[in-house]
């Protein structure tokens, strides 16, 4: 809260927010503390609401402090009183074990792009030539750059938070979003319905962002407020959230019962009607050059704003006519995204270093003069591999241009090469690791050179990280810091050593009390049941991701299985391919790591694929995909066939059900079209995905 605005002198204020309840005739104590409660309530939700959506403090913090202090007494005194939609719920109940999945009753797709006024041209083309006789008005809006949410309100009251997901199927996250003080848990107005959904962006102020990396300063920092916004919410204990002063701006409602509503303007009203914050940069234009000067003029003043946006999103007002346009593929036809340019600086190339990845590749980095972009200090950048420096001409010295567009680590763009004074240094990849001097090796036509060494210290550092990172073995509580010590220690030599650490060993490490070792040794054990494939996963084979893991758990079930099976039986597998396969299979032969699978099993690890019976309406159905999808990624998609029982398939065969082509297709439609396979275009998939999405 801040300090009041309103006008109304100090000690008028006081008395509102000291005021007790006067004894009400004719009701029993018990009757008297439920409507003490109420008022107490309705009270701290009205504060909240004047100084969130209004921006009018109508109470000092100290006063509001005292009348949540209250609340949160008679609660705990009286437990049975406390409700979900209580203002003290906002710091958060306990930790949340398992997410549950949310299946979007109406999908939340995402939205087509223009980067240019000639591109957004083409989109009014496209509307009009739908809707010859209609004449469109626009509501603008800033895109921020957060998180999406979809929040269901039964009778008023809020019932679930869900993230968008894959647009289908999203994450419920409503613990963590009641914390959030701008998401009311009530709905405000006469004009409530029996049932809505109201979608938004949960995002995170500038501000603060950067004092939560400040406070950060000594884990891993977060790349920027979306990524901090999305790792915020998505803390297993609510209470963590909480504390990260999330935000939020409604802009949309998904579904309503019981209501009409005419225009999007309309129910941008209703929204604040209802006591959400709605951006208040919002506008309503009727012509396309209005739409262009509204992009224009945020481009140039966003740096003003306390959150980022990343460009502006044009939306048809009529929802009559966005109901007939409809949507194509992931595309509304009536809405677009007018994107920005990525943020990207001027800087001094100062060096280029290496990394020794976990599987023993030399992975180059930019040492940059230190530079601001946008609130984050940033001396570091990708480079990727000593190809992609050559084809960049990228030399030590140069004034380069770094790009901050979402990625953790920063990119170079370019250099600028009309700055350089012939001083520049062409670089060349060092002939010996950086870490154990061993001769690094380079294999004909791939873009990465090797160190050899499996004792090499950087390597072993690297796989311990990932084998106790979230995708793999997930074991929480143990980063990259406390990684790093127990390898520095001598207690982590091998993975298996994990299973083998004591409360003594970890008690003698730096920052570590009892408290945190019981935690570590717990985390350890419950990794012990992670399935096969995130083991497999975390076993640091060269080129296996977690999608390659999972198809080789699934095909082979067991570890025995996967031992005694050939390379060209890997390579078979739908979705493997030479070169995962030969990669899995010489891995295989080692006889060090043939002995650490033997020290894994003996620890307790699953080695075993469970088998689980495969339902669905799509069970029996093969599909593959081809070509560049627009609506998701195409991992995305097969994870929806998958869920629905769908099989996917590595290639076009006589077995194969259904080719689905995106743009740029490959040689797979002209096999199909000879093979006679049923061939869909995308909007296909989409709608056979929304159809039993919707069952």
């Amino acid at each position: 809260m801040s300090d009041v605005h309103d006008g109304r002198a100090e000690n008028e204020q006081i008395e509102y927010a000291a005021h007790s309840l006067e004894p009400a005739e004719g009701k029993d104590e018990e009757e008297q503390l439920e409507a003490h409660v109420a008022e107490l309530r309705h009270r701290i939700e009205e504060a909240n609401y004047q100084y969130f959506v209004n921006d009018n403090p109508v109470l000092t913090d100290a006063e509001y402090d005292q009348l949540m202090i209250e609340l949160q007494r008679i609660e705990r005194e009286n437990p049975e009183l406390q409700t979900p939609d209580s203002p003290t719920q906002r710091v958060g109940a306990g930790p949340v074990q398992d997410v549950p999945q949310h299946l979007h009753p109406v999908p939340m797709l995402s939205l087509a792009n223009a980067r240019s006024e000639r591109e957004l041209l083409d989109w009014h083309r496209r509307a009009q030539n739908i809707l010859p006789n209609a004449t469109f008005s626009y509501v603008c809006e800033l895109k921020i750059d957060g998180l999406a949410m979809a929040l269901t309100y039964e009778q008023g009251r809020l019932v679930t938070g869900a993230s968008r997901g894959d647009g289908l199927i999203g994450e419920d996250w409503t613990p963590n979003v009641r914390t959030i003080r701008t998401i009311t848990h009530k709905l405000r107005g006469k004009r409530v319905p029996p049932k809505v959904e109201v979608r938004g962006e949960i995002y995170m102020p500038i501000k603060s962002f950067e004092q939560l990396n400040e406070d950060m300063s000594d884990t891993r920092l977060f790349a920027n407020p979306r990524n901090a916004a999305a790792g915020s919410l998505r803390q297993k204990d609510p209470r963590i959230t909480a504390t990260r002063n999330l935000s939020f701006f409604g802009y949309q409602i998904g579904y309503v019962e019981g209501m009409r509503i005419n225009s999007h303007w309309e129910t941008l009203e209703l929204l604040k009607e209802w006591g959400f914050p709605v951006n208040p940069n919002v506008q309503l234009v009727h012509n396309l050059e209005d739409v262009m000067a509204y992009c224009n003029k945020w481009e140039k003043e966003r740096f003003n704003l306390p959150y980022e946006i990343d460009g502006v999103v044009i939306k048809i007002n009529d929802l009559s006519h966005q109901e007939e346009l409809g949507t194509v593929a992931r595309d509304p036809r009536w809405a677009i995204a007018f994107k920005y340019p990525p943020i990207q600086v001027a800087t001094k190339l100062l060096d280029i270093r290496v990394n020794v990845g976990r599987t023993g590749s030399l992975n180059p980095w930019a040492v940059l003069e230190p530079i601001n972009i946008r609130g984050v200090t940033v001396s570091r950048a990708s480079l990727h591999n000593e190809g992609d420096i050559q084809r960049k001409d990228l030399r030590i010295g140069d004034w380069v241009l770094v790009q901050r567009a979402g990625e953790v680590i920063p990119q170079v763009v370019k250099p600028v090469v009309e700055r350089r004074t012939g001083q520049e240094e062409v670089y060349h990849l060092p002939e010996r690791c950086p870490f154990c001097d061993t001769p690094i090796i380079r294999i004909p036509d791939q873009a990465m050179a090797y160190c050899p060494n499996k004792e090499c210290p950087e390597r072993i550092l690297q796989s311990v990280i990932h084998f106790v990172s979230k995708g793999a073995m997930d074991i929480e509580s143990i980063g990259e810091k406390m990684s790093e010590q127990l390898v520095n220690a001598g207690y982590i030599k091998t993975l298996s050593d994990f299973y083998h650490l004591t409360e003594e060993q970890l008690l003698a490490l730096e920052g570590v009390k009892k408290k945190s070792a019981d935690n570590m040794l717990t985390a350890i054990e419950a990794s012990k049941k992670r399935p096969f494939w995130r083991v497999l996963f975390g076993l640091n084979i060269r080129y296996i991701g977690e999608k390659s893991a999972q198809l080789l758990a699934s095909a082979f079930g067991n570890i025995d299985a996967l031992k005694q099976a050939s390379a060209e039986e890997i390579i078979k597998v739908p979705g493997v391919g030479p070169e995962i396969g030969q990669s899995v299979y010489s891995w295989l032969q080692d006889t060090d790591n043939l002995a650490l699978i033997e020290r894994l099993r003996a620890a307790g690890l699953t080695l075993e694929e469970e088998r689980v019976e495969i339902t669905g309406p799509l069970v029996g159905q093969s599909f593959l995909l081809t070509g560049r999808l627009q609506a998701m990624t195409r991992g995305a998609a097969e994870e929806a066939l998958i869920r629905l029982g769908g099989k996917i398939a590595t290639g076009v065969s006589k077995s194969l059900t259904h080719l689905i082509v995106g743009e740029d297709p490959g040689s797979k439609l002209a096999k199909a079209q000879k093979s006679g396979v049923a061939i869909h275009d995308e909007e296909w998939l989409v709608n056979l995905l929304n159809e039993h999405a919707e069952a």
